[in-house]
């Protein structure tokens, strides 16, 4: 199964809403599901995929290796109950941030060994700099690079470095938590298209080819995600949107978080 356009993030759900709502998702028909063990909760992720019904083949899960697992030295134990958790192993498996102290080399090294064992179908990476994508794809093959992407910070760099790899972006954040609705070319298209902000946003998205995995615990929100698929912005919308990136504003700035400018 090829990873799809459009999906369901889980972070911050916890428990039986997370699981509610990754269910809802599935009924809606979305396919992608997100998670990490960051997150806490790759076991309601599971317990939902399984009362889903669904093909287990049907159904892309993503899950996220806590990058702070090469200093404790227990990468492969930690995937493994990730495994168990999720009920069997992922489609794509990522190294959640790049972890401080270790070569890029090592770490692709180590998602290509779990890969191997049958741990996970594909591997891939999150929040890698254009040098670090570079250099992890010398290594292995990459399925994705997921980073904070939405029409409010350029990734144009990312993009291009990315697209020249053959590596697809996923983006996280892909609304960054509303601030776009504010934004006046997002307003204008949905005004005129008939479609709401989060549509317009999403739809900008993914037709540049990037994977957006938006949250959201509401049915309708989750059936309106979907339907971004169903249209298509018009040249000067996308434009005008992509001109809004200029403000380079990134929401997700953690204290591990790589340098973005070197």
């Amino acid at each position: 199964m090829d990873m799809p356009l459009i999906g369901q993030g889980t972070w911050p759900l916890q428990g039986d809403e997370c699981r509610r709502a990754v269910l809802e998702a599935l009924e809606v028909g979305l396919r992608l599901i997100d998670t990490a063990q960051m997150y806490g909760n790759e076991a309601a992720v599971g317990a939902a995929v399984r009362e889903s019904g669904l093909p287990r083949d049907e159904i892309f899960v993503t899950t996220k290796l806590h990058h702070d697992r090469f200093a404790t030295g227990d990468v492969r134990e930690s995937v493994e109950a990730s495994v168990e958790k999720l009920g069997g192993p992922p489609d794509l498996l990522l190294i959640h941030w790049p972890p401080a102290g270790v070569e890029t080399e090592a770490v692709i090294d180590a998602l290509e060994e779990l890969r191997a064992a049958g741990l996970t179908r594909a591997i891939g990476v999150s929040n890698f700099t254009p040098s670090m994508l570079r250099r992890a794809a010398a290594r292995a093959p990459i399925l994705t690079n997921q980073v904070e992407f939405h029409c409010l910070i350029d990734q144009s760099r990312l993009k291009a470095e990315a697209d020249a790899l053959g590596i697809r972006l996923t983006a996280y954040m892909p609304i960054a938590r509303g601030k776009v609705f504010d934004l006046a070319p997002v307003r204008d298209a949905a005004d005129r298209l008939g479609r709401t902000p989060a549509q317009i946003a999403l739809r900008w998205i993914v037709q540049q080819g990037v994977t957006a995995i938006p949250m959201s615990t509401k049915r309708a929100n989750m059936a309106a995600n979907l339907a971004v698929l169903d249209f298509e912005l018009p040249e000067a919308d996308m434009a005008a949107i992509t001109a809004c990136t200029g403000a380079n504003r990134r929401f997700c700035v953690p204290e591990w978080a790589p340098d973005w400018e070197t």
